[in-house]
């Protein structure tokens, strides 16, 4: 399923970055990338405003999530947290740091969306992640958040995608089978604003992996 702004080449940057977590929120669904390669959680939602889109997702044989037509905002704001989910927005990127200007989407947003959004997303008493392009709008508005930047391919070239996250990247991950050795370290800013070098260590990551395992089947 190709989509404008879709994560089909870069999902594994993502899931990386997630932490264990027993619910999965996709707000702006689209192709569904990174739903569709994550290990499942107990509960995954799936989040999607295009009618077109929820059906291209129900024409599918096989759907192991729950898919639900809804503006994303304001599912936000109703939704019972309990402080065991995780939520990953990926949204129509502010038009102002795209390439190209011209609309990509069918259902853009707007300056005064994105804002709403961020306001949102910074309140809700749960683990965030929101992917998108650096601009003053988000450097200000979450500025107290750590960020994690890469570069990606893209229609129009090479392109650094950011993706700041509410809590400290994990020593822990939800899903393991993507973590692969890095030829540099991730770029990291911090809620200080500067930006400092931090690798993943990766051989601490592997052993808890290892370890986890170990006792899982001890505990069997």
């Amino acid at each position: 399923m190709n989509f404008p702004g879709g994560k089909g080449g870069t999902y594994q940057k993502y899931i990386n970055l997630m932490p264990p977590h027993d619910v999965y929120i996709e707000s702006h669904l689209g192709g569904g990338a990174i739903m569709r390669y994550k290990k499942r959680a107990k509960r995954s939602i799936g989040i999607e405003i295009d009618p077109e889109v929820i059906e291209i997702w129900n024409s599918r044989n096989q759907i192991d999530f729950e898919l639900i037509r809804a503006d994303a905002i304001p599912f936000l704001k109703s939704y019972p947290f309990t402080g065991k989910e995780l939520v990953y927005c990926d949204p129509p990127y502010l038009r102002e740091t795209r390439k190209k200007y011209y609309p990509i989407y069918k259902y853009e947003f707007s300056f005064t969306q994105h804002i709403e959004l961020l306001e949102v997303i910074k309140s809700i008493p749960c683990m965030v992640m929101i992917s998108g392009y650096e601009s003053p709008l988000y450097i200000e508005s979450l500025k107290n958040w750590h960020a994690y930047s890469f570069q990606a391919a893209t229609h129009h070239g090479m392109a650094t995608e950011w993706v700041w996250m509410n809590y400290a990247p994990p020593v822990q991950l939800h899903d393991y089978r993507y973590l692969v050795p890095e030829r540099k370290p991730p770029s990291l800013t911090f809620a200080s604003g500067r930006r400092a070098k931090q690798s993943y260590k990766l051989n601490f990551l592997l052993e808890l992996a290892g370890k986890s395992q170990a006792e899982n089947r001890s505990a069997l």
